[in-house]
């Protein structure tokens, strides 16, 4: 703050303890050395204005944000704007998924791609969005700012180790893609970033072109994460928070994509078709700015990004991920 007011006019009562910002509640305990930010006044605002009071009642078993059964598109708008704003709905949803909830962030996607004609499935889709939302809206993000008091990658089951925890406050990178799950047969792929225990960086997206096999997927989505991370590690670096110049780590559980993407200028015969994005992949890895890493599907944090996930994995990712206030 005094360096602040050697160039800018800051008044004696500003610089204090934030609690509340854009919706979010802020938390912070600098004796623990603690911040944890949620949405549930706003979640709780946003479904009792959409929800029946039998849908609230109803939302305490809804444990995640979408069945497996997949959403189809329809020709023409069957629910009518004044019956549920399905626009609305969504933008908001979108805005919460954005702002701390990665663990809804492939269900709002997939609502999104039927927003210019929606169904009654696809209302009903929503309102369990909604639903899950409203139960567990405590969940939101901490951020910590000693690993010893919290690892980096929170644990995925009780007395377990990740084993992609060494046990430093460095930046760790999941990437993984659901192959060909659309029914345009395009990929969707997934990526999160971790630091001092909470995601800082997520993403959830329908690929632009339609990959031929699963190691193109996953090229794609190591990509796209690649690329986001070089970029937070630069922020980090100019800022003096970067531990280290060892390269960023991705974390992958695809074993084909790792070697092609270790290959340097080897290994592109079958690939010609992304080689683009394979070179690039390559490069980084020559100039030692990333490193791609084994982790196992179970423990795949970005897995929770792809694909709509059964109640009881959704809920230890999402539990690897969020803490509740």
């Amino acid at each position: 703050m005094a360096e602040l007011r050697e160039r800018f006019v800051i008044d004696e009562g500003e610089g204090k303890h934030i609690e509340y910002l854009l919706g979010i509640a802020i938390h912070q305990d600098l004796s623990k050395g603690t911040v944890h930010m949620n949405m549930a006044t706003a979640i709780t605002k946003l479904c009792m204005s959409i929800l029946t009071k039998e849908e609230l009642v109803k939302s305490n078993s809804v444990t995640a944000p979408m069945l497996q059964a997949p959403l189809t598109r329809q020709v023409e708008r069957t629910v009518p704007k004044s019956t549920f704003d399905y626009l609305s709905v969504v933008g908001s949803l979108l805005h919460i998924s954005n702002c701390l909830r990665p663990d809804i962030s492939y269900a709002v996607g997939n609502l999104a791609r039927f927003a210019a004609a929606p169904g009654d499935a696809h209302v009903k889709a929503a309102k369990r969005v909604l639903q899950y939302l409203y139960q567990s809206r405590t969940l939101g993000i901490t951020y910590y700012r000693d690993c010893d008091q919290q690892r980096n990658v929170p644990l995925m089951y009780e007395g377990a180790k990740h084993p992609l925890d060494d046990g430093t406050n460095k930046t760790q990178v999941f990437a993984d893609s659901d192959y060909a799950a659309d029914e345009s047969r395009r990929s969707t792929m997934g990526g999160i970033i971790m630091q001092n225990g909470g995601p800082i960086s997520w993403f959830s997206t329908l690929g632009k072109t339609v990959a031929l096999s699963t190691c193109e997927a996953e090229i794609n989505a190591a990509v796209t994460a690649g690329k986001d991370a070089i970029h937070i590690n630069r922020l980090l670096h100019d800022l003096g928070l970067a531990c280290d110049d060892k390269p960023i780590q991705i974390a992958e559980d695809n074993s084909a994509a790792i070697a092609q993407a270790a290959a340097g200028i080897r290994a592109v015969r079958k690939a010609k078709h992304y080689e683009v994005r394979l070179r690039f992949l390559q490069d980084l890895v020559t100039r030692k700015a990333i490193e791609f890493i084994y982790c196992p599907t179970d423990i795949q944090l970005a897995d929770l990004l792809t694909k709509p996930l059964l109640s009881d994995r959704h809920s230890a990712l999402t539990n690897a991920i969020l803490q509740s206030a």
